[in-house]
């Protein structure tokens, strides 16, 4: 159990996948990475530059005139300028780096003013707000809502229409929209960043016992996942000893599960025994293949892994750069590369935004969300931290869709494009967290059978929430 207590609590410290940002599993509450904010230094886009002319003295209508080559329409809220709203926006995040990224609509709402308050992770989010909700002060302007959260937003009925502010839901892209919507196909979240997946891999490891470094000849390497095992093997055999294929079995939870297409429960009732225990049965087919370090995810000696040299490659989404690997490898840029992960292409981690539907400030939310679907919005994101917007028109020129450096020059936003097209993404429901969590905590051992360990699974979400049944 300390162990496990250990485990979640790396995980809800670290990494949102959403990643990230946030994604499946408390252990992707992207935002307590310390070093997440480090970018490389490169030469400034004729967009930054236009950005730091509005900084320096353009606000309000003029800005709006020159920013992402929108029009003065776009930035009305409600029949207001952009230099007519105003509002004081309360605003809680796990990542100070979002924080940043939210100051940044003031080049065209100059009214508009901000109270940050950061909190430990996406779970201890969710208590701050059901507090708040229960006292019916402090509640946040802006509703913060995790990939594993976001089931239980659509069920609460505490968020605005975003359509009758309008927001245009059709700026973003298909999958992200879609998530964005609640049961009832209500407009209540935009998303923060896209997150599709990748195998992340060492060159210098790829080129001495795989003979090449390119992520193309990689992917066909390990176009399955017995050709994974026996790529694995070969570089285990060919170190020594040394080098191992992937950290630890439990990385290969988010990818495995997403790529099923299946839910763990049907209302009320658990379906990990009828639709896991194959997945379960991959995972010991892995583990027994010995190509893992044994590494658990999240925990000191998995970062470290990273920059050691002595683990190939990690699944993991496109919000790993900035906060998985870069952290972890500061000295690793040109040593990266991105591979397709076998058994198809899957989302990890995300976090949509919404608006309290008894907010004070709507109109000020309203511009922010406005800002956040522009071009100059996407691309700020990605200047400070490496998100892969949910904005279509951002990927319609050659500012994202181009050589990424820290990969070697390969041009990842390519792979990107393809999985978020091609992939299909389950929508999210109530308790996600508690499957995720347990798989995790039960793929670190896989003592059993794969129905046992699938039945000891829902055991223990039975034991954390016992609405749910066999």
């Amino acid at each position: 159990m300390k162990k496990r207590l250990a485990m979640i609590l790396a995980g809800a410290c670290l990494v949102s996948l959403l990643g990230g940002c946030g994604g499946n599993g408390t252990s992707e509450n992207a935002g307590s990475q310390e070093s997440a904010g480090a970018q490389q230094e490169e030469e400034k886009q004729p967009q930054e530059a236009a950005a730091e002319e509005t900084e320096a003295g353009e606000t309000g209508k003029d800005a709006a005139e020159s920013a992402s080559g929108e029009t003065d329409d776009y930035y009305m809220v409600n029949g207001k300028t952009p230099e007519e709203v105003t509002g004081n926006i309360l605003f809680w995040s796990w990542d100070p780096n979002f924080f940043e990224m939210v100051e940044k609509m003031n080049t065209i709402y100059p009214n508009v003013t901000f109270d940050f308050v950061t909190v430990a992770s996406a779970d201890d989010y969710m208590q701050k707000l059901q507090a708040a909700l229960t006292s019916g002060s402090d509640v946040p302007d802006i509703l913060a809502m995790e990939i594993n959260n976001l089931g239980r937003f659509y069920d609460m009925g505490i968020c605005d229409d975003l359509e009758t502010h309008g927001i245009d839901p059709s700026l973003l892209v298909p999958y992200l929209e879609e998530m964005g919507r609640d049961n009832n196909g209500t407009f209540i979240g935009i998303p923060n960043t896209a997150a599709p997946g990748g195998l992340y891999y060492r060159r210098d490891i790829a080129k001495e016992y795989l003979g090449t470094d390119d992520p193309d000849e990689i992917t066909a390497m390990i176009k399955d996942w017995d050709s994974f095992i026996e790529t694995g093997k070969k570089i285990k055999e060919a170190s020594g000893g040394e080098v191992s294929m992937i950290p630890g079995i439990d990385t290969l939870v988010q990818p495995l599960v997403n790529q099923t297409g299946l839910r763990w429960r049907d209302g009320n009732k658990l379906t990990v025994q009828e639709n896991f225990t194959d997945v379960i049965a991959l995972m010991q087919k892995i583990k027994d293949a010995d190509i893992d370090a044994g590494l658990d995810v999240w925990t000191p000696a998995w970062n470290a892994s990273f920059a050691q040299g002595n683990v190939f490659c990690c699944p993991g989404s496109c919000w790993f750069q900035s906060y998985v690997i870069e952290p972890n490898d500061p000295e690793g840029a040109g040593n990266w590369g991105v591979a397709e992960v076998p058994g198809g292409y899957y989302n990890w981690g995300g976090i949509w935004w919404g608006m309290y539907n008894q907010s004070e400030n709507k109109d000020a939310v309203a511009a922010w969300m406005k800002y956040e679907l522009t071009v100059e919005g996407a691309q700020n994101k990605y200047d400070l931290i490496h998100f892969y917007p949910g904005v279509k028109a951002v990927y319609e020129d050659d500012y994202l869709n181009k050589p990424n450096e820290f990969y070697g020059g390969q041009n990842v936003t390519e792979l990107y494009l393809k999985e978020m097209d091609e992939m299909t993404v389950l929508r999210p429901i109530a308790d996600d967290a508690l499957f995720y969590n347990s798989m995790t905590f039960f793929a670190q051992s896989l003592e059993g059978t794969p129905e046992e360990i699938a039945d000891k699974i829902e055991e223990d979400i039975i034991s954390s929430n016992p609405q749910y049944e066999k």
